[in-house]
């Protein structure tokens, strides 16, 4: 019986553009109902349709399903007047609830038809799909999903639901409560939304976050592409809280103790060292040391013809240290370390 009245609901929603109309029961044939409702002549009903054999006089909801038949009568539906009528119980309860939960299970232009729960069936725009743009449209069908009601046209009998309206006010509803208990210095783990040349994107609980380039790591050789990528899970420690932004200022170089500290106790003159080439400028090489400290190899101190590669680990020698620049001044040694 549900089944019957899910398809016929569903059926009905393609003409329910038509109004519903109390109209008035004049005369009952073996087939036939025929109702005044306002016309200058009669409708129809057939009578397997009402379900039952009404009285006249007897007052009963209809819509017209054509204004004329060849008999010259108009046809009329208690069905769809039926459907229409449970659509607006529908709508008033989801305008009511807010929230619908449902799954998606056609794409058409511009989004998705969506089944709901209450048997009816909604349009999602692919806008209001997520919170950052669908990249896979066929991804999200037949998947079961909870939604915010953006808009309900009663004369069109269309709904609009948007669970990307949803997701943003829980998430605003988590940044509230994230920037009331976070605290600067605390060490967190954020999802990484964005990777751009000069730092890293992060959601830390709902509150976005920066990672600027220079506070990746202490040796300001890796970039922020070296260190992460959209969706990666990452441990940060909060710099500053600007709570009339509600964003966060982030490191992570903060979250392990500056090496340079003893820096000429580990890295003494003469001291054999290995290093990986990470950058060249128009004066040298830049190397990565041990323990996040840069490198650097002065290009006129190669011998003629030498030039390093890039990502090639090599054995230098500590000539010096440069402490305004923060680097150790390294000699080549002329072997490749494996």
């Amino acid at each position: 019986m549900e089944g019957e009245f899910a398809k016929l609901l569903e059926e009905s929603f393609k003409r329910l553009n038509r109004e519903v109309i109390t109209g008035t029961v004049v005369k009952v044939t073996g087939r036939e109902v025929f109702v005044d409702f306002g016309w200058k002549s009669e409708g129809i009903i057939p009578l397997k349709e009402l379900g039952y054999k009404p009285k006249p006089g007897e007052k009963i909801d209809v819509c017209i399903i054509e204004p004329e038949t060849e008999e010259g009568y108009a046809l009329l539906s208690v069905n769809c007047a039926r459907s229409i009528k449970e659509w607006e119980r529908i709508a008033d309860e989801i305008e009511k609830k807010g929230i619908v939960r449902g799954r998606i299970k056609q794409r058409v232009r511009g989004g998705y038809k969506v089944a709901l729960e209450e048997g009816i069936t909604v349009f999602l725009p692919m806008s209001q799909v997520d919170i950052m743009p669908v990249t896979k449209p066929d991804d999200w069908l037949d998947r079961e999903i909870e939604a915010k009601v953006l808009s309900i046209d009663r004369k069109r009998r269309s709904i609009v639901i948007s669970r990307r309206k949803l997701l943003e006010e829980k998430r605003a509803q988590m940044r509230k409560e994230t920037l009331k208990k976070l605290k600067e210095g605390d060490v967190v783990e954020g999802i990484v939304k964005n990777v751009v040349d000069f730092g890293i994107f992060v959601d830390v609980q709902g509150v976005d976050g920066l990672v600027h380039k220079s506070d990746i790591s202490w040796s300001g050789l890796k970039t922020p592409f070296d260190v992460a990528k959209i969706g990666d899970r990452i441990k940060v420690k909060v710099r500053k809280i600007e709570k009339d932004k509600e964003r966060l200022v982030l490191s992570i170089k903060d979250i392990t103790e500056d090496p340079w500290k003893d820096v000429e106790e580990r890295y003494k003159s003469g001291k054999a060292v290995g290093g990986v080439v990470v950058r060249e400028d128009k004066s040298g090489y830049w190397i990565e040391l041990p323990d996040d400290i840069a490198g650097y190899v002065p290009v006129n101190t190669l011998p003629k013809g030498i030039k390093l590669k890039y990502h090639h680990r090599y054995k230098f020698m500590v000539d010096s240290i440069d402490e305004k620049k923060r680097r150790v001044i390294l000699k080549w040694q002329g072997e490749r370390r494996k």
